[in-house]
């Protein structure tokens, strides 16, 4: 039986963030980028990210107490995908240097993420729905699916298989890491939801028979994939006009 630790799982972001860290300084140069700037997006990525945690949290409260649903989220982690490119807008730079960054802090924030997760994983939030193959937590009898761990070898299967796509591909465009890899990250966060225990029957059908992190999984989905195609269209469109003046 699994007490939980609350405390472990908040240690779990300084951990991830520290590997993020030290990925992004020995890294940096790949992304055109210099140390001390390196160092100040890493930062502010992590500032970002608690606060579209934040905020994701304040939205996912008020859209199920609109529905009548008891719910309370202090963060909700998928804030930090979404907000964090945003919030990257308001950092006064050139549109270059703004795609390396974001190219650059992509595996970090992915990997922030597996990380808290993991820390779900031991404090026994976000569990899975119950099952005979599964863990009790804290004076529990029953026993839950571990979805958060098998959550975080999703996302480090990912994690890899992005990365080494970015390195190796010949079609990869500079700006396009971000987009690419959370759309990704979006298709199996609305699979793993239909292994997630909620303790409402209703949070599992906000609309069309999905829950709140479903529905915006596609949204987010959608944005992404034209955020790509947008950006392919423009480096394309860019090279011709190039090749035109030469």
């Amino acid at each position: 039986m699994f007490q939980g630790s609350s405390t472990f799982y908040e240690a779990m972001y300084v951990v991830g963030f520290a590997i993020m860290m030290v990925y992004n300084i020995g890294n940096y140069k790949r992304y055109n980028l210099v140390k001390k700037k390196a160092i100040v997006y890493t930062l502010y990525t992590y500032v970002c990210g608690i606060v579209g945690a934040l905020i994701m949290g304040m939205i996912y409260n008020k859209v199920h107490e609109a529905l009548g649903i008891a719910t309370y989220s202090n963060v909700a982690i998928m804030g930090a995908v979404v907000f964090t490119p945003i919030l990257f807008f308001l950092f006064p730079v050139s549109k270059e240097e703004r795609k390396n960054a974001l190219d650059m802090i992509t595996p970090g924030v992915l990997e922030i993420l597996a990380c808290a997760k993991f820390g779900c994983f031991i404090n026994g939030c976000c569990r899975g729905v119950t099952s005979e193959f599964g863990i009790c937590y804290r004076e529990e009898t029953v026993k839950h699916f571990p979805i958060q761990a098998v959550e975080v070898l999703v996302m480090l299967i990912i994690l890899f298989v992005t990365q080494f796509y970015f390195k190796k591909s010949k079609h990869y465009t500079v700006g396009t890491a971000y987009p690419i890899t959370f759309a990704v990250y979006c298709v199996s966060r609305f699979i793993t939801e239909y292994f997630r225990y909620y303790e409402d029957p209703r949070q599992k059908d906000i609309a069309c028979s999905m829950t709140f992190w479903q529905l915006l999984c596609i949204v987010v989905f959608v944005v992404f994939v034209l955020t790509v195609v947008f950006m392919k269209l423009r480096s394309k469109k860019n090279l011709v006009s190039e090749e035109n003046n030469e």
